[in-house]
């Protein structure tokens, strides 16, 4: 299926190439780039690379890393990759410990200023959005065919089907992934959909003092998470695994996911339309977090004597051929907003429409204790071992005593 995605997209990819500058060969053209991705993201790197070499004659070699933060964290200047695929959010950890370099781009005006402040430090640019993407509500609209327009309505829909259900042991009224850890991430949702936050400030520009789990309104309506663990609607004992395995196997009408499980829930053949999580609460909207992958450039690379190759090879990241290289082999939204004109898929435009107002997962070193925090607390509110006020107030008071 990737193969076919790949030729597909090859005359898109041709006739972008024209409307674009190529890359001038570096001048030290024989020399190998390394770059590092996540082993799922192996197979899609290297279909880019591979065109790239061609166009370029320019090396890319292509590291898939099933633990690449903590192989990036140990590795030693020899082995060390030149350029990293990475999450945004991760770009201040990396700043911190001089592992990557700023970089500059000459079509800055091609991406939504709100993607670049999520790879945005001061003043300076630390990535290349590659893609974009967010979670969304999956509904089974053989369970459910018509949409619920409010939260209570899906709620009524889920809690029916579960009386229904009963007897089977498999059924999940509302496939939310959290486990022992929680899972900050997937729950987020819920946190804004019921006033919450958690760092105050806009994208580029958090305040890490200003921590928004035990503000009144978000207080005042977290009784409404009390209810959903006694009703049986959210349980924190539901995993990743347990998740995707009830909504493909048509034991859930409700899943929160994101693009990267948009193939197995196709091949699934369970029937299925993606939208925004419904308003919980008047005057708030229920928005995720959303993440840009972006390529960024290592202080390895001038070790390597390839600074400039990796730059151009960046900048060629950039342009709106090699993304919609990438985005018809990964299946998620191009960052480029020319490459996104051109790129048609109708599910990853679903994706696009219930991340509308989503807000980028902070570039804060302190972002890693909020992960913590924020999961703990989602699973003492719905484990039953805490109320939902009383889980908040702690992580709020355990995330302020740990930022200095």
């Amino acid at each position: 299926m990737k193969k076919k995605r790949i030729a597909m997209l090859g005359a898109l990819a041709a006739s972008s190439l024209a409307l674009t500058a190529i890359v001038p060969v570096a001048a030290n053209a024989a020399s190998t780039i390394v770059l590092w991705a996540g082993s799922e993201k192996e197979t899609t790197y290297k279909a880019w690379a591979d065109d790239y070499q061609k166009r370029t004659g320019v090396v890319v070699k292509v590291v898939g890393k099933a633990k690449l933060q903590d192989d990036f964290k140990t590795v030693g200047d020899a082995d060390a990759p030149d350029i990293l695929i990475e999450a945004h959010d991760n770009i201040a950890k990396f700043r911190a410990d001089n592992k990557i370099e700023a970089i500059t781009l000459t079509n800055t005006k091609e991406f939504d200023t709100n993607v670049l402040a999520a790879l945005t430090l001061g003043t300076k640019l630390y990535g290349v959005p590659l893609a974009t993407e967010n979670i969304a509500l999956f509904t089974n609209t053989k369970m459910v065919p018509k949409a619920p327009k409010t939260w209570a309505e899906l709620e009524k829909v889920a809690l029916d089907l579960a009386k229904k259900n009963k007897s089977n042991q498999n059924f999940v009224p509302f496939a939310v992934q959290q486990g022992t850890g929680g899972d900050a991430y997937h729950m987020f949702p819920f946190l804004t959909g019921l006033g919450g936050y958690v760092f105050g400030g806009t994208p580029g520009k958090w305040n890490k003092y200003d921590i928004g789990l035990d503000n009144k309104t978000f207080l005042k309506n977290l009784s409404m998470v009390d209810k959903w663990y006694s009703s049986g609607l959210i349980k924190a004992s539901v995993t990743g695994d347990i998740a995707k395995s009830a909504f493909t196997s048509g034991n859930s009408p409700f899943y929160i996911t994101g693009p990267w499980f948009l193939d197995d829930i196709r091949k699934s053949g369970v029937p299925y339309r993606i939208t925004a999580v419904p308003q919980i609460i008047k005057g708030f909207n229920p928005v995720p977090y959303s993440g840009v992958q972006a390529a960024l450039l290592t202080t390895f690379a001038a070790k390597h004597n390839v600074a400039l190759e990796a730059r151009a090879a960046l900048q060629d990241l950039a342009k709106p051929a090699s993304q919609l290289i990438l985005s018809g082999v990964a299946l998620k939204a191009p960052a480029n907003l020319v490459a996104q004109k051109q790129f048609s898929d109708k599910d990853i435009a679903a994706f696009g429409i219930a991340g509308k107002g989503s807000i980028p997962m902070p570039t804060l070193t302190e972002n890693n204790i909020m992960w913590g925090a924020v999961g703990s607390a989602w699973v003492k509110a719905t484990s039953g071992s805490a109320k939902a006020a009383a889980a908040f107030k702690a992580a709020a008071a355990s995330m302020r005593d740990q930022i200095e």
